[in-house]
């Protein structure tokens, strides 16, 4: 058991060295990326960036690989001190907790950097669709330009000739206003002069009257005619 056992801690050993070399490799990976993603140059990062994304993504799955292997070599030594053969110590046992504990040290280790490539990784994206939508503006044909001008010129157009029918019909407005008050002040002044003159009154009242009896006098002297007629005709 000895033998097993010296073999299967060299290979555990031998894993986590592999282990601590690539996650080292992955966090200088990770740190150019970052520095790719927040820097303020823009064809440069970009090409960087894309030949970061192309290493780390191998790096991490040589981690994951490796991860693996050492959580099943850490399972063989498990296996070997729970053999019945020969009772475990407690050496062995503290090995074994000790290779588990810088398993899970390495797990850590690599979530937390690939979390922050993902963001960076993220941010880049986003700097980057917002760069090319920026390049697509200015990059606009003239004609769509002048298109939006000419446009806004006959908004504008239609805004000022609105714009002067609007004084127009104020301006109407205010010349009715006027033109009222005007023969109201007439109206006014033709009763203070009929009030003025003494009797006016009375004679526009008479002519009144006797234009009311020259009518009756006159539909009195048609009815009357009209009757002679009828009878004339119908031989009353």
């Amino acid at each position: 058991m000895s033998t097993a056992w010296d073999n299967a801690r060299r290979h555990a050993r031998a894993l986590e060295t592999a282990l601590g070399t690539k996650l080292s490799t992955y966090s200088r990976l990770a740190a150019d990326i970052s520095r790719s993603a927040g820097g303020s140059r823009e064809r440069e990062d970009r090409e960087e960036l894309d030949e970061g994304e192309g290493g780390y993504k191998l790096v991490e799955e040589e981690i994951e690989e490796l991860l693996g292997k050492l959580e099943q070599a850490i399972d063989d030594l498990m296996t070997l001190i729970n053999s019945p053969s020969q009772p475990p110590s407690a050496s062995m046992q503290h090995a074994a907790q000790r290779h588990r504990d810088n398993l899970d040290d390495y797990r850590r280790d690599f979530l937390r950097t690939r979390n922050n490539v993902e963001a960076a990784v993220a941010r880049s994206n986003l700097l980057g669709s917002v760069r090319k939508d920026i390049n697509d503006y200015k990059s606009a044909s003239p004609s769509q330009t002048d298109a939006l001008l000419a446009d806004r010129g006959r908004i504008d157009s239609s805004h000022r000739m609105i714009d002067d029918t609007l004084n127009q019909a104020y301006a109407t407005r205010e010349d009715f206003a006027q033109q009222r008050t005007f023969l109201a002040r007439i109206d006014s002044r033709l009763g203070g002069v009929l009030s003025q003159i003494p009797g006016i009154n009375s004679l526009i009242s008479m002519i009144h009257s006797r234009r009311r009896r020259d009518s009756i006098i006159v539909a009195c002297v048609v009815a009357f005619c009209v009757l002679l007629l009828l009878g004339y005709m119908f031989g009353f």
